[in-house]
């Protein structure tokens, strides 16, 4: 596709789609690409802190600005229980389903506080104790599986340091961080939106 057609793409996007470009797919885009899409930020006056995401997914970060990152987010409220008491950290969760001879043993990322994180946990294990032994062969073995899996994952919860999870989701999301320092919002939708993923 030449960069007329990319131009004119973007124009047509509406402009969620451009923040979602803006915030979590620079890094994917060529360096001319780049340039049409904050150009179209600019055209449209849109929150011109996007254009400071799509610069900073674009360059390699050091420690201390990564570092910075992290607090950020550590720093704001449980997208669970809402509460500043206790730094948010990263988690998987793993929860088996079975009906009759299918199972599914499914993970997923969660970002909260603690205590929020234990009770995810703890339910998950509770869903997968009521729901996940029925299918034969596997409804046992993978219910079994998770609970082994979330007991580790669980020991990860009370870091005073951010886990490696944590990490790679700050780096994935680097974008969405830096609109967040004018639209704290859109870290909250984030963060909602990743822990109500299956």
């Amino acid at each position: 596709m030449d960069l007329n057609d990319i131009r004119e793409n973007y124009r047509n996007f509406d402009d969620w789609t451009i923040e979602q470009i803006a915030t979590k797919e620079v890094a994917s885009l060529r360096p001319e690409v780049v340039d049409i899409l904050k150009s179209e930020i600019e055209r449209r006056n849109l929150n011109l802190g996007l254009i400071d995401s799509v610069d900073l997914q674009t360059k390699e970060l050091t420690e201390a600005e990564f570092n910075a990152y992290c607090e950020v987010l550590r720093s704001h409220p449980c997208p669970n229980c809402h509460s500043k008491t206790q730094k948010i950290n990263a988690t998987m969760v793993g929860r088996v389903i079975s009906i009759l001879v299918l199972t599914n043993y499914s993970k997923s990322l969660k970002v909260a506080c603690s205590n929020c994180l234990d009770d995810m946990h703890r339910s998950a294990n509770i869903k997968s104790a009521l729901l996940g032994w029925w299918g034969i062969p596997w409804g046992p073995i993978d219910t079994i599986r998770s609970f082994i899996f979330n007991a580790g994952m669980k020991k990860n919860n009370r870091t005073e340091r951010p886990n490696e999870l944590f990490a790679n989701f700050v780096m994935s999301n680097i974008g969405v961080l830096e609109n967040a320092k004018s639209e704290p919002e859109k870290l909250t939708e984030l963060l909602i939106r990743t822990n109500e993923a299956i």
